[in-house]
């Protein structure tokens, strides 16, 4: 049975996103019989091989990801032609799967993801939660909610959330004990918390700005992480100084969990994007999700509001240690 070639592209489509000829049967509502056919004869019409198939994985050939892409592209086009007459693009539905760092879980995001799946029921939300770059296409994601700066010529359309600024910051009690750094050769003395970046396996430089231009800074110390989450809880815990972007940190400076530092010396951290392949049109799914991240993330970032509680709040600390946390490193010598 020839199988209309619109279709087998569909489900080639989805047997690349999912990893799965039964997973991709299951999404279709076809038997997995059905899918097998419509693989087989796009790779007869086409002359070549575009899965490579192991009992344990599934993975593409270098011309299937080349046909994959222009696949997703024409499927794209096709249904964009539907929306513009059916208007079907105004309800966002169907599967979003959403990268996201490990960080951005915290109470902030997470609680209020209700009011967006209330908002849309027409949607089934997958998190795909890690700190490393996805691969978009290979992976079989959407869209990606990220920290990063996207070149004029890169595959990835951006739409900037929130200007973000490089906090650094510590816990009171590990202040009332070590101290606060004035300046930024002060940090020499300190333990740095490393963010090793599970990408590249590098540690990040820490970024400052002041008069004279651009710094960074190497940190050095005992520990290292390699999830956000995990430099913040270990900063919490009082092991170190960490430097983090404002906006997965203000919430733990307003509770009083961090202390901000080094405050003259800020420097801009890549923007809060929501990001998605270029060769995807923006479908109804996305701009929802882009949209809701808009409502949480003020576009300035949190930097301005992080200034003004370190200089009126409970944890004033401009380069010195307050009176009473003075009070209490001493009592502990």
């Amino acid at each position: 049975m020839a199988l209309d070639q619109l279709f087998c592209m569909r489900v080639f489509t989805r047997v690349v996103e999912q990893t799965s000829f039964v997973r991709a049967a299951e999404d279709l509502e076809v038997s997995k019989a059905t899918v097998t056919t419509a693989v087989a004869q796009l790779e007869k019409r086409l002359g070549t091989r575009l899965l490579h198939r192991t009992t344990r994985r599934l993975s593409l050939t270098d011309e299937g990801r080349t046909y994959y892409a222009s696949c997703v592209r024409i499927l794209d086009e096709v249904s964009e032609a539907n929306d513009v007459v059916t208007s079907a693009r105004v309800a966002a539905k169907g599967r979003l799967r959403v990268s996201v760092p490990e960080a951005f879980t915290h109470v902030l995001f997470v609680g209020h993801l209700p009011r967006f799946l209330q908002r849309h029921p027409g949607l089934s939300v997958e998190l795909v939660i890690t700190d490393r770059a996805v691969d978009l296409v290979e992976e079989g994601i959407d869209c990606a909610a990220r920290a990063i700066e996207v070149a004029d010529d890169s595959t990835l359309v951006a739409r900037h959330i929130a200007q973000a600024r490089w906090i650094t910051c510590a816990s009171p009690r590990y202040l009332a004990t070590h101290g606060v750094p004035a300046r930024i050769e002060d940090l020499e003395r300190h333990n740095c918390i490393r963010f090793v970046s599970p990408s590249t396996n590098r540690v990040r430089d820490w970024r400052f700005e002041d008069a004279t231009g651009p710094r960074t800074f190497t940190p050095s110390g005992s520990l290292g992480v390699t999830s956000i989450s995990g430099v913040i809880s270990s900063a919490i815990a009082g092991i170190g100084i960490a430097q983090l972007p404002d906006p997965v940190i203000f919430h733990h400076i307003r509770s009083g969990e961090l202390a901000p530092l080094l405050l003259d010396h800020l420097a801009a951290a890549p923007s809060f994007a929501v990001v998605y392949p270029s060769n995807r049109y923006l479908t109804a799914k996305v701009k929802a999700f882009a949209d809701f991240f808009a409502e949480i993330y003020p576009a300035r970032g949190w930097w301005p509001e992080i200034i003004a509680h370190a200089r009126t709040g409970p944890h004033k600390v401009r380069g010195r240690v307050p009176r009473r946390q003075r009070a209490v490193a001493g009592a502990r010598r």
